[in-house]
């Protein structure tokens, strides 16, 4: 009996341990992984319903669907990066990124799956943050130099982070009405 209780504990405390990573993990899109600037990551638009976005992305995102909705994807490799989908009022998503893993010493790591989240020209995490204005005349350079803003019609934007100063460590769309 006594084994069986120690066995079943055992059991039980590791499916508690695995029970996050197995809900979770980083995005795995059904159609593309393409970033259509400056609207779109692997197919997940603003003002969609977040349930909608979380579908695109694969249903991996470790999400909270009440209030403030959002969804994190990542995996147990913080080196991998993450991603986030947020929907600040009704379900419609008001801002959604993807970003860069860091390393222990908490250093830029450009390795994993969302390098291959790119536009068509071929820009993604980890490119040179120069080819922005190059690509998209349009861009605008952040005032503290951390990177570049392209704007649409209205008020929504596509930013690429340059944090480091020289490669693309973030990019994200916001609505640009509801972030700080």
């Amino acid at each position: 009996m006594k084994k069986l209780a120690t066995g079943a504990l055992a059991a039980i405390v590791a499916a508690l341990a695995l029970a996050p990573a197995a809900g979770a993990g980083l995005p795995k899109p059904k159609d593309t992984s393409k970033i259509v600037v400056p609207d779109s990551i692997a197919g997940v638009v603003l003002k969609e319903k977040i349930k909608q976005a979380n579908k695109a992305w694969g249903r991996r995102g470790d999400c909270d669907f009440r209030g403030f909705q959002s969804c994190v994807y990542e995996g147990r490799n913080p080196r991998a990066g993450k991603a986030t989908i947020e929907a600040a009022r009704r379900g419609n998503v008001s801002s959604f990124g993807i970003y860069a893993g860091r390393d222990e010493n908490d250093e830029y790591v450009f390795k994993g799956k969302l390098l291959r989240f790119e536009t068509k020209e071929g820009i993604g995490l980890g490119s040179k943050g120069a080819r922005v204005p190059k690509a998209y005349p349009k861009a605008i350079k952040t005032a503290n130099g951390t990177g570049y803003i392209v704007p649409t019609k209205g008020h929504p934007y596509m930013t690429f982070q340059t944090l480091d100063g020289k490669r693309i460590t973030a990019i994200t769309v916001l609505d640009g009405k509801h972030q700080g």
